[in-house]
């Protein structure tokens, strides 16, 4: 190889090694920044770096390197962590945040630079900042809801209360809660057996209350049927004694027609009614006369004496 042929091919390596190093790509999921000597590059006028977009961007090789952020949804499962109620309660807390970066400029600023080195480093230590937030959040949203209402009266209404207060305090690091949501709430031991305990005084309450209900839904049944009762009884007895007045009223009718047609008829019809009522019975004594006038028909049946 002639001297010529390996300069020639020199420059050629080193054409596309500078190529190489010129330019840079960021994917859709993220957000770049030109470091230049570990330190990221600014306009003139302003303190925070320059953030590019998606797409193809040149860079001075090997003076400048490309520190990319993810752009993507991120979510943070938090370690549990136990809270109290409002009624001196205690519950075990297990929740998850959804976030995102809004400010790349300012995330690299208040996150990048203060670990040191662009990469995964930088996610890690917001998310450490962003616990911090949720965990205060949380137990001053707590602190004010007793336990009901934190358990589940209020449960909706006290996530979006600590998303708010959690996102006046993030644009610091440039970025924001999207959701907060609560995997699972226990009590703590303590707390149940008190919980168990109060469940059963209110069962036990709650049934007391539905006996005294029913006994007392079955004391006016009670009433109503007796009065039902008596209302039909004397009904009744009013239907009897009008039949019978109407029954003794007929009979007398009748004696009364048949001592009119046959009086020595009638003496007689009256006369064997008093030997059926006087000989009901066969204990029945009478001390009477024999000649009584009580057996004209016994010894005549015209009745002569």
């Amino acid at each position: 190889m002639t001297s010529k042929s390996f300069w020639a091919l020199f420059f050629v390596l080193l054409a596309i090694i500078l190529g190489a190093n010129s330019f840079y790509v960021v994917n859709e999921s993220q957000r770049a920044l030109k470091l230049r000597f570990k330190k990221a590059v600014r306009p003139a006028d302003s303190d925070l770096p320059v953030v590019y977009e998606p797409g193809l961007h040149f860079k001075m090789p090997f003076v400048e390197k490309a520190a990319r952020i993810d752009a993507r949804m991120q979510t943070m499962d938090g370690s549990p962590d136990v809270f109290t109620t409002s009624n001196k309660q205690f519950l075990d807390v297990d929740t998850y945040v959804q976030w995102k970066i809004v400010d790349f400029a300012t995330f690299y600023v208040s996150t990048i630079s203060n670990v040191g080195a662009a990469g995964s480093g930088n996610i890690d230590y917001a998310e450490d900042r962003l616990e911090e937030l949720v965990d205060n959040g949380l137990r001053n949203a707590f602190g004010q809801r007793t336990l009901q209402e934190a358990i589940s009266g209020e449960r909706t209404e006290l996530m979006n209360d600590v998303k708010e207060s959690v996102n006046k305090l993030t644009p610091q690091y440039g970025i924001e809660v999207v959701d907060i949501r609560v995997k699972k709430v226990n009590y703590t031991a303590e707390v149940v057996e008190n919980v168990y305990e109060q469940i059963k005084s209110e069962r036990k309450a709650k049934a007391t209350d539905t006996r005294s209900k029913g006994q007392e839904k079955a004391n006016v049944l009670v009433a109503e049927t007796d009065a039902d009762v008596q209302r039909i009884l004397a009904k009744a007895d009013e239907y009897s004694r009008r039949v019978r007045g109407e029954a003794d009223a007929e009979s007398a009718k009748i004696y009364a027609d048949s001592y009119n047609k046959n009086p020595e008829f009638y003496a007689f019809l009256r006369s064997l009614d008093a030997y059926k009522t006087s000989f009901s019975s066969k204990d029945d004594i009478l001390v009477i006369q024999p000649d009584s006038e009580f057996f004209r028909y016994l010894k005549d049946a015209e009745g002569k004496k």
